[in-house]
């Protein structure tokens, strides 16, 4: 790999005008010219203007790459689309903290539309919401939903608790007819 072949380079120009052709050089990150294969010092261009010839012209080039700017949102506090900031010292999010769970409702239409109805009643009473259902058909004929929703954190087993009780006889009736 120290022999290059000239011709797989894509070599330029000096953006600052000394016309020496260069390339960048990913191995080192630094630009090589093309005729001498050394690392490229531009006569134009120099840190210092006070120092002498020799450390005056330290290479810092990075110029005919595009200039690599930070993001201004990762450093700007301020800034209401910064999500991955967190300020220190209070917590930011207000939201309270869910709890997520999920019901099996199984049975007949009329079973499953009263055991939905109490169960959605009773998310909305603790201030919870429903994310979402899934139905399959059971080889009896017989409906299953699953019903994922989320309620206040410590609330979870209190619902669970209320809803088996408010559905025992719902239950109940369909299977004595």
């Amino acid at each position: 790999m120290s022999s290059l072949d000239v011709s797989n380079i894509n070599s330029k120009n000096c953006v600052y005008g000394c016309n020496t052709k260069i390339y960048w050089n990913t191995l080192n990150s630094e630009y090589l010219e093309v005729l001498t294969k050394k690392k490229h010092f531009c006569p134009n261009r120099s840190i210092d203007k006070n120092r002498s010839g020799g450390a005056a012209t330290i290479n810092n080039h990075i110029s005919s790459k595009p200039p690599f700017y930070k993001n201004d949102r990762v450093n700007n506090y301020n800034s209401k689309n910064n999500y991955n900031y967190k300020k220190s010292g209070y917590n930011s999010n207000n939201k309270q903290p869910m709890d997520n769970s999920l019901e099996i409702l199984q049975g007949s239409p009329l079973t499953i539309t009263k055991q939905y109805e109490v169960l959605s009643d009773l998310i909305k009473e603790f201030n919870g919401k429903t994310h979402g259902s899934q139905s399959h058909t059971l080889p009896d004929n017989s409906l299953q939903i699953v019903v994922y929703y989320e309620v206040p954190e410590g609330t979870r087993d209190e619902i669970k608790r209320m809803f088996q009780s408010g559905t025992k006889n719902e239950m109940e009736l369909p299977h004595q007819l």
